[in-house]
């Protein structure tokens, strides 16, 4: 039976949907941000990164996927907001896997089962899935990231260089069956199984977030607190920052800070700094007070609340800012996009 598949609905408009030149577009946007010179330091448990089109943000994006050590992670958890779809708790995808043009990425059906198990989750159609990007721009970093493109294009290679060899074999092959699920991931055709780099095999679950009130960002915060204490698995936190203009009803001002462009730069870096407290009463405090439309404002708060709930130290720190456009009149928008590393301290 078909494994059920969510498509790549933004691919060929908000980034490249040609598999190629979308890989080459992700290692040049991530070599630049390893030449900028930025510590190391320990791998990544977290990022924070925007969702905005690839020519607005990938080299934002670029400098949190950067810190992720593919050989530690196991499982990947993407929460991102739900810019079209109205709930108030968090919604998973009714798909096993996510398609990207670079490769399939499979679905947790195990943790699934578990999140719902809580009964706080709830389950979304293909269409609202579809429609919303938050999470689907980050498939293809996630792809490239944890090395499966390049493993793709070697076993392609490798496949081409064997095929006179592949004919002697096919007698032997027929009698003894098609790959065992040890060899292959499950509903992956046996004849693509050399696409997957098996020691790196890893699963997602993709988890859209609704508009939480503050007690909702906490329940999901603790029910989601022991998965962080997993040091395999990774969690990508989508989002955007300050959307200013009159076509996002936001054109808050601070005038001290000279032209419209920086005083939306120190916004979001008051923000910024305000998250990397680790504490969610200071974030919401921060959002009552100067509403800034951080799309992904309670997935953010849903991050906080775990490292709230966690009994380990983290440390949150930001290290790339940039905006679609320098404002400088009412008339003018821009939407602001930054990153973010969380380690363990």
């Amino acid at each position: 039976m078909p494994r059920v598949s969510r498509s790549p609905s933004h691919a060929g408009s908000w980034y490249e949907k040609e598999g190629t030149k979308l890989e080459q577009q992700i290692e040049g946007w991530l070599a630049k941000a390893k030449a900028s010179g930025q510590p190391a330091g320990p791998a990544a448990r977290a990022i924070i990164a925007p969702h905005a089109g690839y020519s607005y943000c990938g080299h934002v994006m670029a400098h949190a996927y950067q810190h992720i050590d593919p050989d530690s992670v196991r499982r990947v958890f993407l929460l991102g907001p739900s810019h079209y779809l109205a709930t108030r708790k968090c919604v998973l995808s009714g798909a096993q896997e996510y398609a990207t043009p670079l490769g399939p990425l499979p679905i947790d059906a195990g943790v699934y089962a578990e999140l719902q198990a809580t009964g706080a989750f709830e389950a979304m159609d293909m269409d609202a899935d579809e429609t919303e990007h938050s999470l689907e721009l980050h498939a293809p970093y996630i792809r490239k990231i944890m090395g499966w493109a390049a493993a793709a294009a070697a076993a392609a290679a490798a496949a081409a260089a064997a095929a006179a060899a592949a004919a002697a074999a096919a007698a032997a092959a027929a009698a003894a069956g098609p790959a065992s699920s040890a060899q292959r991931r499950p509903g992956m055709p046996v004849t693509a199984a050399a696409a997957w780099d098996v020691s790196r095999a890893f699963s997602l679950v993709p988890i859209m977030v609704g508009a939480l009130s503050t007690e909702g960002e906490a329940r999901y915060g603790a029910l989601l607190a022991p998965y962080l204490a997993d040091a395999s698995h990774l969690f990508i936190i989508s989002s955007d920052f300050c959307h200013w203009g009159s076509r996002f009803r936001y054109t808050f001002t601070n005038k001290e800070q000279g032209p419209i462009w920086r005083s939306i730069q120190w916004l979001d870096e008051l923000g910024m700094r305000t998250i990397e407290k680790c504490d969610p009463a200071a974030f919401t405090a921060y959002q009552q007070k100067y509403q800034n439309t951080i799309c992904g404002r309670h997935p953010i708060a849903v991050l906080l609340q775990m490292v709230a709930h966690s009994a380990a130290k983290w440390s949150i720190a930001f290290n790339c800012y940039d905006q679609s456009s320098k404002a400088t009149s009412s008339s003018d928008s821009s939407v602001s996009y930054a990153a973010a590393v969380m380690t363990p301290l």
